[in-house]
């Protein structure tokens, strides 16, 4: 899927799925989400470094119960944090 000219890049993973994308700022970023559990989590490197992951605050993006929401979640993450700069 495409979110303000971004390439993000969805998978199915074992508990759940996985966005990637190349940050505008200058490096890689990934959002997972365990259907379990309905947390997402943001992960972000500098290749060839290894992934930094932290939970998405939850007042600001929500839980994911299902897939739709967790894809909402990912657009409104990549358009508000991760938005091309101007």
């Amino acid at each position: 899927m495409e979110i303000d000219g971004i390439e993000v890049f969805e998978s199915s993973e074992d508990h759940g799925y996985s966005w990637r994308w190349d940050d505008p700022r200058g490096f890689e970023s990934e959002i997972l989400w365990d259907r379990q559990i309905g947390y997402l989590t943001l992960g972000t490197r500098v290749p060839p470094g290894g992934w930094t992951h932290s939970t998405l605050d939850a007042n600001r993006y929500g839980h994911a119960r299902t897939i739709y929401e967790a894809r909402d979640a990912v657009e409104r993450y990549v358009t508000q944090a991760a938005a091309r700069p101007r």
